[in-house]
C-alpha cells in the first residue's frame, strides 16, 4: 500500500483524467459533501541554501486546494494551478483511504493507482533515456588538459 504522500504524488502526476475516475468510483458508493469548495490561494516556496544551510522563501506557488468528507472522514486535496475538479477528485480518494471502515471500492482504488504509478515510471524512464544520450562523463575525460592553454595551443 502506498503512503499518502506517494498516492498524491502518482494522482497528480497522471494528470486530471485518473483521478476524476477514482473519485466518481468512490462517490458512487458514498456521495463527498464540500467542507471548503474548491478555492485558489498562494503558498509560499520554502528552499534551502545550500553554503550557509539556511532557509528562504523563493516565492509563491497558485495553488487549488479543496476539502470534503465522506461520512466522518475528511479528505484534502491540493495541486499546483487552477485545476478544481482536480483537486476535489484528490480530495475525495483521500477521504476515501481515511474512511472507518473502508469502503468496498478501496481495493479497486489501489490496484488503480498502482497502474497509474507503473505508467508514470515508464514516462519518467522513457525521459531519462532521452536525456541520458547527452550527458557528458567527467570522468572519462581524467588525464587530458582541458585549461584554456591546453585548448589554444
Amino acid at each position: 500500500m502506498l503512503t499518502r504522500r506517494e498516492r498524491t504524488e502518482v494522482l497528480v502526476e497522471s494528470g486530471p483524467a485518473p483521478a476524476l475516475e477514482l473519485a466518481g468510483l468512490v462517490e458512487a458508493a458514498a456521495p463527498a459533501e464540500d467542507i471548503v469548495p474548491a478555492h485558489q490561494g498562494l503558498v509560499m516556496c520554502q528552499v534551502r541554501e545550500t553554503a550557509r544551510n539556511s532557509r528562504f522563501y523563493l516565492s509563491e506557488v497558485l495553488v487549488t486546494e479543496s476539502r470534503v468528507r465522506i461520512g466522518e472522514a475528511d479528505g484534502l486535496g491540493v495541486l499546483m494551478g487552477t485545476d478544481a475538479a482536480h483537486a476535489r477528485a484528490l480530495a475525495v480518494i483521500d477521504a476515501a483511504y481515511a474512511m472507518d471502515p473502508a469502503p468496498a471500492c478501496l481495493a479497486e482504488l489501489e490496484r488503480r493507482v498502482e497502474e497509474a504509478r507503473a505508467a508514470m515510471f515508464e514516462r519518467v524512464a522513457a525521459q531519462d533515456a532521452l536525456t541520458y544520450v547527452s550527458r557528458v562523463e567527467f570522468d572519462e575525460m581524467s588525464g587530458q588538459d582541458m585549461s584554456v592553454q591546453a585548448v589554444v595551443k
